[in-house]
């Protein structure tokens, strides 16, 4: 499971804090409702009209995803999977497609796409057919997963404004009011620009990085999805399991841990 998005949340909001109280100023100053009603209300506003309400809600279902982000070690299996495939293929043949597209692992959401392209090879279409309909829905894939990730991308560019907005209402309410004790509106003051500090550090430390642990997903995916593309083309043409081994080896290196298994893979 990825958990730096959690660790790395967790430590930028535990500097912030900690570098506050060394100054001396109390966690408790910071926890007002109403700056953070007016920072994270506005936000949610403000994205929720940029975008369809699904794409919002996919949002947050991608983001669920970001946890468990392909690696050299999901890549082997991908790889290991169609070499599998394409062993059978080429000592059964077309028949033995039968049976594999009935397989549990092809069922889950992630091998979609390879058992799309086995059904096509099935149905005795041509290379350059399976490889136009796979690379469309990479396509229609791609372009959603930027949408998605776009979400929390303009959360954090709506969020400073918010901060910014809910800053001007507060000194407006604290200058409509009057000015009295020196002591006591310098306090007032300073209360007003925790809207900017919740609408900054929000957007910095959360939706951001949120939005960019989306895309390395979308990239990572795409990446697993390029190997289905490349297998299926390769099967389709009754290539032996090695030399699909030594092309697709290629994408390990796409991950920071997959050095040994490209060594692995061109070395057969």
């Amino acid at each position: 499971m990825e958990l730096s998005l959690i660790i790395g949340i967790v430590v930028g909001l535990a500097a912030l804090l900690t570098g506050y109280t060394i100054e001396g100023g109390k966690i408790v100053s910071l926890l007002l409702f109403s700056p953070a009603l007016i920072v994270i209300g506005g936000t949610i506003g403000a994205t929720i009209a940029s975008f369809s309400l699904k794409d919002v809600l996919q949002s947050f279902k991608y983001l669920v995803k970001t946890f468990r982000q392909p690696n050299s070690t999901s890549t082997k299996k991908l790889i290991d999977k169609i070499l599998e495939i394409a062993a059978r293929y080429r000592t059964e043949g077309i028949t033995a497609l039968d049976s594999i597209v009935q397989d549990p692992e092809l069922q889950k959401e992630d091998m979609l796409l390879l058992k799309e392209g086995l059904v096509l090879l099935q149905d005795g279409k041509s290379e350059e057919d399976i490889q136009y309909v796979l690379e469309s829905e990479l396509h229609a894939f791609s372009t959603q997963k930027a949408v998605e990730a776009s979400v929390f991308e303009s959360a954090g560019g709506y969020s400073p404004t918010m901060g910014v907005i809910g800053t001007v209402m507060s000194l407006v309410v604290v200058l409509a009011a009057g000015f009295g004790d020196s002591a006591e509106l310098a306090a007032k003051i300073s209360t007003a620009f925790i809207a900017t500090l919740y609408g900054v550090s929000l957007s910095n430390i959360v939706y951001l990085p949120i939005a960019n642990k989306m895309k390395i997903l979308t990239k990572k995916s795409i990446i697993h999805k390029e190997i289905i593309i490349d297998g299926i083309a390769m099967i389709s043409k009754g290539e032996v399991a090695r030399s699909i081994e030594n092309e697709l080896s290629m994408y390990y290196q796409a991950f920071p841990d997959g050095h040994k298994n490209f060594k692995a893979g061109i070395e057969n």
